[in-house]
Parts: C-alpha cells; sequence; structure tokens
C-alpha cells in the first residue's frame, strides 16, 4: 500500500472512531508516522483527504446500487422463485451496509458534512435517490406474487427502507454502543427488510425469519449455537 492509500485508510478509521470533526491533519500524519509537512506533500489540507474519501465512497455506492436500478438488473440472473429473491435482497442490502458502515462517519454526522461542504451535499442526495430507487425495486419484487394484500403505496414502504438503511449507523451506534459490527450489519439489514417482513409469504417469509433468529443467537454470543 503507498504512503497516499495509508494515509486514506488511516483517516477513513480515526474520522469513523472519533468524527472527522475531531480529528486533525496531525492525528492523521501522526498515524502513519509521518510529519506534517510530508502530509501536506500528499494532500494540503484535511479536507483534501475528506474529499479523496468521499470521492471514493461515492463512486464505489453507485457501482453497488447499479444492478438495483438498471433494466434489467440486480434480479435478471435469478431463478424467479420465492426464496431467490429474498436471499439476493439480503446480500444486497449486507453488501451495500458494509460500505456504509466502511465510512460511518459521513452518516454520524450526515446534516454537519453538507452545511460544511456543498459537494458533499450533493453527493449524499444524489445516494439517497439511489437508495430509495433500489429500495423500490426490491420492494416491488419481493412483494410481487404474494397472498397478503400488497401494501397501497410502495413508495412509502421504499422510503421507509431506504430510511432505515440510511439511520441505521447513526441509530446503532446510540441504541447499542460497542457492539460487534458483524451483529450490527446484521441487524441492519433485517431493519430495512423487516419493512417489507409482514407482506411477505411463503419461503421468503421463512428465510427473512431464518435471519432473525441468526441475529438472536448472535447476540447471545458463543455458548448458542446457529442452526
Amino acid at each position: 500500500m503507498g504512503t497516499r492509500d495509508r494515509i486514506l485508510e488511516a483517516a477513513r478509521r480515526l474520522f469513523n472512531d472519533a468524527g472527522e470533526a475531531n480529528v486533525s491533519a496531525s492525528d492523521i500524519a501522526a498515524s502513519v508516522d509521518l510529519s506534517p509537512g510530508n502530509l501536506h506533500y500528499h494532500f494540503p489540507g484535511k479536507d483534501r483527504i475528506h474529499q479523496a474519501l468521499f470521492d471514493t465512497f461515492q463512486r464505489d455506492m453507485i457501482m453497488l446500487m447499479a444492478p438495483a436500478v438498471q433494466t434489467p438488473g440486480l434480479f435478471q440472473e435469478q431463478d424467479q422463485d420465492q426464496e431467490g429473491a429474498i436471499e439476493t435482497s439480503w446480500l444486497f442490502f449486507t453488501v451495500v451496509m458494509e460500505k456504509i458502515f466502511s465510512h460511518r462517519y459521513l452518516y454520524d454526522t450526515t446534516v454537519q458534512l453538507i452545511h460544511q461542504d456543498p459537494g458533499v451535499a450533493r453527493g449524499m442526495r444524489r445516494l439517497l435517490g439511489l437508495k430509495q430507487k433500489a429500495c423500490l425495486v426490491i420492494a416491488q419484487e419481493l412483494l410481487s406474487d404474494q397472498g397478503s394484500p400488497r401494501p397501497p403505496n410502495l413508495d412509502r414502504l421504499a422510503e421507509a427502507m431506504c430510511f432505515s438503511l440510511t439511520g441505521w449507523p447513526a441509530y446503532s451506534r446510540l441504541q447499542y454502543p460497542g457492539e460487534d459490527d458483524t451483529v450490527l450489519l446484521h441487524r441492519g439489514v433485517l431493519q430495512v427488510l423487516a419493512q417489507c417482513a409482514p407482506h411477505l409469504d411463503g419461503d421468503r417469509r421463512e428465510f427473512y425469519l431464518e435471519c432473525d433468529n441468526m441475529y438472536t443467537q448472535m447476540v447471545q454470543g458463543p455458548e448458542s449455537t446457529l442452526d
């Protein structure tokens, strides 16, 4: 890993742990054993580091969410069975949530960051729009051909899914301080799909309940075995 990448990785970790506003350029330099002058050679200021991290995050998120908003997209290569759709959705949200958690400082202090940087504000709104579109596509797929009545307004359900996906990092830090990230990620995906759960039938509902059971056993600790 080159010096520039080491700086970005160290800054990302520090921002996630302490909050972007509480980390100085000197803190970043010290964490990678560089003098402030050497850090300045690669990045003229902390704002440039933050911008580089956000640019990478935005690009990665767009690439991750593209299959869900393109036609044909996320579900094109699977058999259209009931369990296949929920498994694909679960995997999709897990990968997206992992990426969000890797840059969770952006979600812990979103309002502050968008006031500081109009470019970040535009980017976060663009990603929010993509997330909501992806949630709508997934809700439409999961709730198709179900025995239960379909919700009258899928747009609202998709917005609730998007809210859970976006707000989970900050909420989980408050509600579950010190909890293992693996458990938080799993619970976060459950929370997103919980918006659809009351309307699921058959294999799709069974898969969701199995995932819920896995989370319960993870929380109980190593003495509990996964079935």
